[in-house]
């Protein structure tokens, strides 16, 4: 089955009756299976791992909206025993006793390139420094959790990370990112993130004194989203911090930059003005022979064609380059 399967409370029985019938042939066919739990409903994965964990070939697991500490300790053991052909696992909304129980849940799979996280927490820090990361790991997505754990959990067994998301990167995170990049070095190709604070030793600030990227030779695409972002939150991360950035990535081939704005004075902020002219000069300096593409991804309501020009005017330099591209959505990796 190419499209995912999604389990809930209210269609988990079904599903289980479908498998459980000794005429089923649907089992070896289920790639994409997506576990979504709530509050209200949250024993059903514990009745139906049984049959679930009998699935030959599931390639994605998506884990949403569960608290591990009240699966049974059967379900938990299932959830790493099983599934041994999975690439590509992503939890989401969820609630972990210690950082140990994800990493537990990382390491069970042997075959996994890509690991993806939003919106999880934990109490315990500490870790199991002997669990053997999957090495052929190449893609790794932290976004809305405790970093620093994840990160220093991995240290020990750097998995080679090829492209890397970080979504908003917070002061107390810094440390083990710069820790965990420069350990990556020359494996890391891409790297995603944004700045939510501006201000001095603020997220940014300390990014830049805490992370060098110098370490990462091979480091071609470098993605700032929410580079202008007044429509939703009003900061922008545009001042002052692209030049320290570029400054360690000489071998940067692309930049993409989020921007949502609401009016074309947006990109003028009276109160955090943005030096457009110096950007122009630094995305067209000689230092940097391998920059070709400028890539900036719109929303908000303006037209696109609306905000590429006005971009294109306060980028004249990297125009007439033939450098900039546009596109609809928010910033993206293609790995």
């Amino acid at each position: 089955m190419g499209r995912p399967v999604s389990l809930r409370s209210s269609n988990a029985k079904i599903f289980i009756g479908l498998l459980d019938n000794p005429y089923c042939t649907l089992a070896p066919y289920v790639r994409v299976l997506n576990f979504l739990g709530s509050e209200s409903s949250r024993d059903w994965l514990d009745e139906a791992i049984g049959s679930l964990s009998n699935l030959p070939a599931v390639h994605e697991l998506l884990i949403q909206n569960f608290v591990w500490g009240r699966l049974n300790s059967a379900t938990i053991t299932s959830l790493s025993t099983a599934f041994q052909t999975l690439i590509h696992l992503e939890i989401r909304a969820a609630q972990f006793d210690s950082v140990n129980d994800l990493i537990q849940l990382l390491s069970s799979k042997p075959l996994l390139q890509s690991f993806s996280v939003d919106d999880l927490a934990w109490d315990d820090p500490l870790f199991d420094n002997t669990l053997s990361i999957p090495k052929g790991l190449h893609s790794l997505h932290l976004s809305n959790c405790y970093k620093r754990d994840i990160l220093d959990a991995l240290l020990d067994s750097v998995p080679p990370i090829k492209h890397m998301q970080l979504g908003s990167v917070y002061p107390e995170d810094t440390y083990s990112i710069g820790r965990f990049l420069r350990r990556l070095g020359s494996h890391l190709l891409t790297l995603q993130l944004e700045f939510s604070s501006l201000d001095a030793g603020g997220d940014a600030e300390d990014f830049c004194s805490r992370v060098d990227l110098a370490h990462n030779t091979a480091l071609h695409t470098l993605v700032l989203d929410k580079f202008i972002n007044y429509s939703a939150y009003q900061f922008s991360s545009a001042v002052g911090w692209i030049p320290e950035l570029l400054s360690q990535t000489l071998n940067i081939r692309e930049l993409s930059f989020g921007v949502a704005i609401r009016h074309l004075g947006e990109l003028h902020p009276p109160d955090d003005p943005i030096d457009w002219v110096a950007l122009d000069r630094l995305f067209c300096d000689p230092k940097f022979p391998h920059l070709r593409t400028l890539r900036f991804w719109i929303s908000g309501i303006l037209t696109l064609e609306t905000v590429s020009v006005a971009i294109g005017n306060c980028l004249p330099r990297s125009k007439e380059k033939g450098m900039l591209n546009f596109h609809r959505g928010t910033p993206r990796i293609n790995i």
